[in-house]
């Protein structure tokens, strides 16, 4: 009976020990699946983290420590991360700053520019924050400061656009409603606000011109001069001359051009932003162009031009801007060829001109040739009467600089056959097009159709009719 009882002890002893280990192994095996579940930063990562203050590390959202690929689904904003960077951007920002200039700033994050602004300004102070967390820690920051006239709302404010569209489908005022607080001026009157902010894409560069064209949109009360930070190859699209090559000389920068006023600053280095971006590959047509200065953002100030109503009418902007976009869709398209397609026989008109030619001047004496970053032309004042020499059957739209592009399209519009010709036609059709497509852009400058080139053509709306509805009443 003792060897019975013994013998059951002792099983019962080996039954408890092998199921502790087996317990323990399955506790440790689960263990370890969930420490393997958590994301490991990686080299790149660690380097950012290391490179910045504890307190960056620990107020910004721990997402824009992650580096960002260059592609449409990355957010289009930046935030100032090293206070030697927000102070740079300070002087610049105050400088000749008048007394009773709003200032705007775009997605201030953990307020490093907007804690200068408040202790060494007393102007009124405009915040657009688009990240709901950091939107709470700039709240805090006002909080303290209820003598000053400070405001605060969320909103991406690089989507106007997008409200605009909105706007456009259901009458509503969401554009209205982000400038409800902003007195308006005429395009013409001094501007109504300076504002900065940091931007990635090409796409906001596209929307601020589409807005003086139509009128709407960050052009809704007027001129706000803007100091932007961008990365290079943002701004070299824009303001890039026609040496560069017809690739990146495109309709963008031509519109860039003609419409803004623009002066490079300085260079501001990258790493002071959130967040850091991955290099680009390496690419036969792109890569020395995506490869510039890439460790630094451009620091620049843009405006609308007071005076470009002088040289060309409100009314006409969107004509400008369907003649510029539909005659720098090919690099071989030639200037006097085309033009006759609009106007059959004109072209002898352009080569046998006897007007005097203006040439425009440097506005900014700092940005020389010699002092600008490469491939970028100097902004210059506006004229319609450069005229370019020798103008022969091959000269190419993409040989000419805007003014001289503005020159022939001053005189194409003034032609006896211009309100007949086929042009108004491929305008109204282009303008439908855009009023019923959700994103604007998305109508690029590749993209401008060739049959548009036609020379009869259903008018299915008045251009006057079609204008109204796309620009703010």
């Amino acid at each position: 009976m003792l060897r019975k009882t013994e013998r059951l002890f002792i099983f019962t002893r080996n039954f408890n020990n092998i199921y502790r280990c087996l317990s323990t192994e399955t506790i440790s095996e689960t263990k370890k699946k969930v420490k393997s579940l958590k994301k490991k930063k990686s080299i790149e990562e660690k380097k950012i983290y290391k490179y910045f203050d504890k307190k960056i590390v620990q107020e910004y959202p721990e997402e824009l420590f992650v580096k960002k690929k260059n592609n449409k689904k990355v957010d289009d904003n930046f935030y100032i991360a090293n206070e030697k960077a927000a102070r740079i951007i300070f002087n610049e920002l105050v400088k000749d700053l008048p007394k009773n200039k709003l200032l705007i700033e775009i997605n201030p994050g953990i307020g490093l520019l907007t804690q200068l602004l408040i202790d060494e300004t007393k102007n009124d102070l405009f915040l657009f924050e688009q990240k709901e967390d950091l939107f709470h820690k700039t709240a805090e920051i006002i909080q303290k400061y209820q003598n000053r006239k400070i405001s605060l709302r969320q909103c991406d404010f690089t989507t106007l656009w997008k409200m605009g569209f909105l706007d456009k489908q259901d009458n509503g005022n969401r554009v209205e409603e982000v400038f409800n607080k902003i007195q308006p001026k005429k395009f013409e009157d001094e501007t109504v606000a300076r504002l900065f902010a940091c931007i990635w894409s090409l796409s906001f560069m596209k929307d601020l011109i589409t807005s003086v064209v139509f009128q709407n949109g960050f052009s809704s009360v007027g001129r706000i001069e803007m100091f932007l930070c961008l990365p290079p190859p943002v701004f070299l699209t824009v303001a890039c001359s026609p040496s560069i090559g017809y690739f990146l000389y495109r309709s963008s920068a031509v519109l860039f051009q003609l419409l803004f006023e623009y002066e490079f600053i300085t260079k501001i280095e990258r790493k002071g932003f959130l967040p850091w971006k991955v290099k680009p590959k390496e690419s036969k047509r792109l890569g020395k162009f995506l490869m510039t200065d890439f460790d630094y953002m451009y620091f620049i100030r843009v405006v609308p031009r007071r005076d470009l109503f002088k040289y060309v009418q409100l009314q006409d902007l969107p004509a400008l801007w369907f003649f510029v976009r539909q005659h720098l869709t090919s690099r071989t398209k030639t200037v006097i060829p085309t033009i006759e397609r609009w106007i059959p026989g004109s072209g002898p008109r352009l080569i046998v001109n006897s007007k005097p030619s203006i040439k425009p001047e440097i506005l900014f004496p700092n940005n020389t040739m010699s002092s600008l970053p490469s491939y970028v032309a100097p902004c210059t004042s506006l004229s319609n009467n450069d005229f370019p020499e020798n103008i022969h059957i091959f000269t190419q739209f993409g040989m000419l600089t805007p003014t001289q592009i503005l020159s022939i399209f001053s005189e194409f519009k003034n032609w006896p056959e211009y309100d007949s010709c086929a042009f108004n036609n491929g305008l109204e059709k282009t303008l439908i097009k855009m009023h019923t497509k959700e994103e604007e852009e998305d109508i690029s400058d590749d993209e401008v159709e060739e049959n548009t080139l036609v020379e009869t053509m259903e008018r299915p709306k008045n251009v006057s009719e079609i204008l109204s509805s796309l620009t703010k009443k």
